[in-house]
């Protein structure tokens, strides 16, 4: 089971990811989010900081959707029944997705507010112009 080449191993990693984009919906929901944020990125020029930050946050919820899809395989190896517990597992492997999630919004909110707000007022301008023509 253990690999014998450096190679064999980053071929091991990259096929959990592949699988886990292809199998779960989230990750492909996580995927588009970090796609979009990166194109922000360089869209809004951010600071290396600033940039490093926002990797550091689309880097956490990736991890954790991959340690999520894990767990529920390793349950749904032990458990081929419904069981209590291992519903608690799965929702805690999930919830830690979900705050991961939660708190990577909060750091996007905090680097790109005031970076975008100009462009939401003048679209909201725009759009009140034209109801009112």
């Amino acid at each position: 089971m253990k690999n014998r080449k450096l190679l064999d191993s980053f071929n091991n990693a990259m096929s959990g990811i592949i699988y886990t984009i292809k199998a779960e919906r989230n990750m492909k929901i996580h995927i588009f989010g970090a796609v979009l944020i990166l194109l922000l990125s360089a869209f809004y020029k951010l600071s290396l900081v600033e940039f490093s930050i926002i990797l550091l946050a689309v880097g956490f919820v990736i991890v954790c959707e991959l340690f999520n899809t894990g767990i529920e395989m390793i349950v749904d190896i032990i458990v081929d029944v419904y069981h209590p517990k291992a519903k608690i597992i799965k929702d805690a492997a999930a919830g830690a997705v979900f705050v991961s999630a939660i708190t990577s919004l909060a750091v996007g909110y905090f680097i790109f507010f005031e970076k975008i707000r100009p462009h939401v007022v003048w679209l909201f301008g725009q759009i009140k112009n034209m109801l009112h023509m």
